[in-house]
This record gives C-alpha cells, sequence and structure tokens, in this order.
C-alpha cells in the first residue's frame, strides 16, 4: 500500500512537471482567448529563421545579432485591431503573479503600449512581451519573446548596444 501511494505522488509530481515545462507563452493564451476572431493573426519566428534573416543585415553587426538569437527559444508577433489592446492588458493584469510590468510608452502620434516580463522559479527573465496599440492604423501588436532574456539581451533590445559594452 505505502509503494502505491509513493508510485502515484511520483507520477503525479512527473506529470505536473510535463505540464509545466508545456505553459504556453502569453502569445499562445491571447491567440486562443480570441480564436474565434479571424482577424487575431499569429506568426512564430523561430531561432533558425531569425539567423537567415539576420544573414541579410548588411549594416547590423552580425556576431551581436547572432548571439542574441542565440539567447532566443521563440518570438511570436500577434496583430489584431486595435480594439483588443485592453482585452491584452486585462489577460496580463489577470496573471498578475506571472507577468509584471516594467514599462509604459506613448508618443503624440497616437501610439501607446507596455512592457511585460515573466520570470522563472529560478528569477530569470524567460519571457518578454511588448503590447503596442496605434490608433492611426487601428491596430494592436504584440510581441512575445521566450528563451534566456538576460540584461545583456536587454541592452542590446532596448538599447541597441554592443553585448561588449
Amino acid at each position: 500500500m505505502k509503494q502505491r501511494v509513493i508510485c502515484l505522488l511520483t507520477l503525479t509530481l512527473v506529470v505536473l512537471a510535463a505540464a509545466a515545462q508545456k505553459s504556453q507563452d502569453f502569445a499562445q493564451k491571447f491567440v486562443t482567448l480570441c480564436k474565434s476572431d479571424t482577424t487575431v493573426r499569429c506568426i512564430t519566428v523561430s531561432p533558425k529563421m531569425m539567423e537567415q534573416l539576420a544573414a541579410h543585415q548588411t549594416d547590423a553587426h552580425p556576431d551581436e545579432i547572432t548571439e542574441a538569437i542565440g539567447k532566443l527559444k521563440s518570438a511570436r508577433i500577434v496583430t489584431a485591431s486595435a480594439c483588443h489592446y485592453e482585452k491584452a492588458e486585462k489577460l496580463l493584469k489577470k496573471n498578475a503573479r506571472r507577468f509584471k510590468q516594467q514599462d509604459n510608452f506613448q508618443t503624440s502620434e497616437g501610439v501607446r503600449g507596455a512592457f511585460y516580463t515573466r520570470q522563472d522559479s529560478q528569477g530569470q527573465t524567460v519571457e518578454l512581451i511588448m503590447l503596442r496599440q496605434d490608433d492611426t492604423r487601428d491596430r494592436l501588436t504584440i510581441v512575445c519573446l521566450t528563451g534566456d532574456i538576460d540584461q545583456e539581451f536587454l541592452c542590446f533590445l532596448y538599447k541597441n548596444k554592443s553585448f561588449k559594452d
């Protein structure tokens, strides 16, 4: 009887660990929430595709781009009409224990947005989300990056500085 209980507990832990590893990123959750809306579109870009795109950039520093891409697991770009911004923001705030708001931005041209991050159990940032609403074009864009989103990566992304600086 005791062995059955231990076996059951072990099996439960294995199933929970497997489920945690397959957790959806924010883009997947949002698209699932809006699955009946045909205007919501999601494109997934793999690191291999990013490397191929970076190879065609003549004005960029290929070593830095390759290093940054190597830290990514995936990039998802979701587009929808601007009216979906509140729905996306509400989903992020509903899951405030998982997603932390980092920064907001707004321009004089009617563009606003926010950055959110998700950390793993060790405190490492593993997901970076950017919401961007453009009222003049009636467009919501969500960029969701997953992988090793460390300080070097953020420096490269936000400030376009070298990893070595």
